[in-house]
Parts: structure tokens; sequence; C-alpha cells
């Protein structure tokens, strides 16, 4: 398979791949939580090697998660390591950026600031994502439908988070920089892994470039995990805790593969939009498994979620300007006429 394979995927099945990338996305929370305890890796047994324990960890599940994209893209039949200089520069860019530094900010700012601010501050990358690619492409302004997806999307995740805990407004103004102040990075840095991931994946394949950028950033992210204490004696490997490692590494594979598969194919400020069901699909997954009930709250936050979505992807027209009118009606016309 190679990239102009599937030259014009259709927007619905877009959509459709865009949804279930970020469900996936949502599932390992508590997958992540019931491994650790499988591995004993917590705060009260490591002290201040916690951090470290937390990033060389992890580190393994990205590095399976790169070898099994790779072999995903060798059982497609790409040349896995052909690889030109420039684009082994690029790859190593893009793992340094998406994976050692994202996750690198994503956990030690999980483990350091309560859930609900973490489960909102790492949607920032939604934001970062459609800030950068109005500046970025020409075809990818921010416009009025776009701007009410974000709001009615983040107020979704607020709805969920705030009213299903009781937790107050004046717990999300406090703000720790190695918390909250990492979050927000993450956000930042995962919102230019994927503007990296158009570029890049525009001359190498999307599952080679994934495979190299997973295994090249955990591989950075373990060395740094040792500097900060961890160590691999420190995991208890017991049967649950490796088959939880295998599937986590799995799911990582599988939708950074789509997911920047995606990218190539669709605009970065429309398909952003679509990070907001990772969050509520995790407390989905949380109620199908017994430890959450379905409350009022969160099916507000799914019904502010979707109507987000369908108004970035399907604008009613009195949102749009009497330009994107017109361009919507001249696109229309042009799929008429197409030949059949």
């Amino acid at each position: 398979m190679n990239q102009t394979s599937l030259a014009k995927p259709s927007a619905l099945f877009l959509a459709l791949c865009a949804i279930f990338v970020n469900i996936l996305w949502g599932t390992p929370f508590p997958l992540v939580k019931e491994m650790y305890s499988q591995m004993h890796i917590s705060a009260d047994i490591l002290g201040n090697d916690y951090n470290g324990q937390v990033l060389t960890t992890i580190s393994i599940r990205f590095f399976l998660a790169g070898l099994i994209t790779l072999l995903m893209a060798k059982l497609m039949g790409q040349k896995v390591f052909k690889v030109t200089r420039k684009q082994w520069y690029e790859v190593t860019s893009m793992g340094l950026v998406s994976t050692t530094a994202a996750y690198l900010f994503f956990n030690i700012g999980l483990v350091n600031t309560t859930t609900i601010k973490s489960t909102i501050l790492a949607q920032s990358s939604i934001f970062f994502s459609v800030l950068l690619a109005h500046f970025a492409y020409k075809n990818d302004k921010l416009n009025k439908p776009k701007a009410i997806g974000l709001i009615l999307g983040l107020t979704g995740l607020l709805a969920v988070n705030l009213m299903n805990t009781g937790a107050g407004i004046g717990e999300l103004l406090n703000f720790s920089w190695l918390g909250d102040g990492f979050m927000v990075l993450y956000g930042l840095v995962a919102a230019l892994g994927m503007m990296q991931a158009k570029r890049i994946g525009s001359s190498l394949n999307s599952f080679v470039m994934t495979g190299w950028n997973l295994t090249i950033g955990s591989v950075i992210l373990f060395v740094i995990g040792l500097t900060m204490g961890g160590s691999l004696s420190a995991i208890t490997w017991t049967p649950m805790a490796t088959i939880l490692m295998l599937i986590l590494a799995l799911i990582a594979s599988v939708a950074f593969g789509l997911w920047y598969w995606i990218v190539q194919h669709a605009k970065i400020g429309e398909i952003s939009i679509y990070k907001f069901c990772m969050p509520l699909s995790g407390s989905i997954l949380s109620v199908m498994m017994g430890q959450d009930s379905f409350t009022l709250p969160l099916t507000i936050g799914l019904v502010l979620v979707c109507a987000g979505i369908v108004i970035v992807n399907k604008p009613p027209k009195f949102m749009l300007s009497k330009t994107e009118n017109n361009d919507q009606a001249a696109l229309a016309a042009a799929k008429i006429k197409e030949p059949s």
C-alpha cells in the first residue's frame, strides 16, 4: 500500500475513522491505571523516583507500538528501511516532538494535577491545532462553525467533569507549572506533531512514518526515564500486566497510524474537533466496565460534543459567510458535473 492507493477517501469515511481513533485513544486511561497497579508502580512505593519510573514504563508501550506499526507497514508491502537521509531526520524530529516531548509532558503533568484538570487541559491540543492550522494553511482558516464547535466541545467536557464530580470553578483556577503547565505544553507539542505528520506524510507512508516516530521517540523517552530514577527492575511483570501492556501498545499502534493517515487527507482544523470524543469515550468505557454510572452530566457532554462535531463538518448556512456559502455551492455544482 502506498500513499496514493488511498488517494481520495470520502469525507464520511474520514469522519468515521477519526471518531474510531479517538474512541481508541480514550480507552487506555482505565487500562493504564490498572497496569500500573499490577506493576506496583505508585508514588507511595517509589517516592522521588515515581516520575522517572512512569516515563520508563510508558516508553516500553510506545516502543512496542512502534515495532507493531513497522510490522504492519511491512505486511502492507512497504519497505520500512527504505528511508532517505532527509526522511530519517524528519521522523527523528517528529519522534522527539510527538512521542518524547508530548508524553514526557503528559505523564508528568498527569501525576501532578487532578484528574479533572488533566482531562480538560489535555484537550488544549485541539485549540492549538485549530489556531496553528489557521496560520499555516490557507484553506484551513478559523471560522464561526469551528469556533462554535470548539466552544460546545469544551462546554461538554466541563459538564462531564465539573457536574459529575461536584467540583467548582475555583479548583480549575489553581495553577501549578509541573502539573497544569505540563499538560498545556503537552497540548502544544501534540499539535505541532500533527502538523509535522501532515508535512512528512506527503513523502513517506503514514505507517512507516508512525512506526519510526514511535520507536525513536520511545527510546529517547526511556533514557530520560532512567536518568530520572526509573528502572526495569522496578516493574513487576504479572501476567495481567503483560497482557495490558501488549493491548495498550496495539491500541497506540493502530490509533497513531490511522490518525496520521487521516491527517494526510483532511484539514487539521476540522478533524481536531473529533478529539473531544477521547475523554468521553473513556467515561463511557468506565460505565460499561461497571466503574461508573451513566449520569446526566455525561449525557449532556455527549450531546454537546456531538453537536460541535456536526456544526464543524456540516455547518448551517446562516453560520457561514457569503464567500463560504458561494464556495460550497460551487463545490456542489462541480460534484454534480462529475461523471459517475
